[in-house]
């Protein structure tokens, strides 16, 4: 890692960090290391095109490198080209990149309408990291779209042990208020968390609670 361009860019001037590092880059292309930097930086401050342009050409250098591939498969995710993202994600699963291809190649399955499939990636990414937050949170958010809600529930619970965020805290009531659960108590610490957010989905909230009420369930109870 260029140490120079890291200061740099931790102080800010993060055009000054990708100058020193295209500069590098033009004195030796092969150094990975500065490539991998590099591209992170240009995806940090939304340069995909240039970030895609980069990592592209390095695979001509480094073509069984993974972690180019990694960096390149992010980019096309973040473009939303959710095919090549797709093709990159599942190489490096067989080639057994590890708990970040699981990871992202759930996200991605998501994204492309696929969310069956996305829970059956996030699981494996779970089982190789039991303790990742993102993972947890994500097989959260996979099961509560997909209706599951008792199992969503419990992966919240898993993920406000790591950090207590509003988010859990709202998705669990609506969890709970889809289950016919008491689910007053997690309005209540979401909303004392971050009252931001908590008025910023208060509309997905009254929209649950008018269904509610229209089926006959108007005070979250069974």
């Amino acid at each position: 890692m260029d140490k120079k361009a890291e200061k740099l860019f931790k102080n800010g001037d993060k055009e000054a960090a990708i100058k020193q590092l295209v500069s590098e880059l033009n004195k030796d292309n092969q150094q990975l290391d500065k490539i991998l930097q590099l591209s992170a930086y240009l995806v940090e401050v939304g340069d995909l095109e240039q970030a895609e342009e980069l990592l592209t050409r390095s695979l001509a250098l480094f073509s069984d490198n993974k972690d180019i591939k990694y960096n390149l498969g992010n980019v096309y995710f973040l473009a939303n080209k959710y095919d090549k993202a797709n093709e990159i994600f599942s190489g490096l699963i067989q080639a057994d990149y590890g708990f970040e291809a699981y990871f992202m190649e759930a996200k991605t399955l998501d994204e492309q309408g696929k969310r069956q499939l996305a829970i059956v990636y996030a699981l494996t990414a779970i089982e190789k990291n039991p303790k990742d937050q993102a993972a947890i949170e994500l097989m959260a958010d996979l099961l509560l779209a997909n209706g599951n809600f008792a199992e969503s529930k419990e992966y919240y619970q898993k993920a406000i042990v790591m950090e207590q965020k509003a988010k859990y805290y709202f998705n669990m009531a609506l969890c709970a208020m889809n289950l016919k659960d008491d689910y007053q108590s997690y309005l209540n610490k979401s909303k004392e968390i971050d009252p931001k957010y908590f008025v910023e989905n208060e509309k997905k909230l009254s929209n649950l609670q008018n269904y509610l009420t229209k089926t006959g369930d108007s005070n979250g109870r069974r």
